[in-house]
């Protein structure tokens, strides 16, 4: 009877260790772009174009300020 559950906890593990790695970086092999290339639709703000970098900073911080309590208080 011990003879038959260590079998079975043995190979319980081995068919643990059997698992495939399930990550999206080496199932697709594709890297993301850079933020400010974005998306090339209507939902873009307007003056924004895809690929220019100090525009799409310009447009963060402005967003950003939009959303400080502490401007809109005062």
């Amino acid at each position: 009877m011990m003879r038959v559950a260590l079998i079975s906890l043995s190979a319980l593990l081995l068919v643990a260790c059997g698992e495939k790695d399930q990550s999206l970086a080496k199932a697709y092999n594709k890297s993301d772009g850079k933020p400010w290339q974005g998306a090339h639709d209507e939902f873009v703000v307007k003056g924004w174009t895809p690929g220019d970098k100090t525009a799409w900073e310009l447009q963060l911080r402005s967003r950003a300020q939009t959303q400080n309590e502490y401007v809109k208080i005062n």
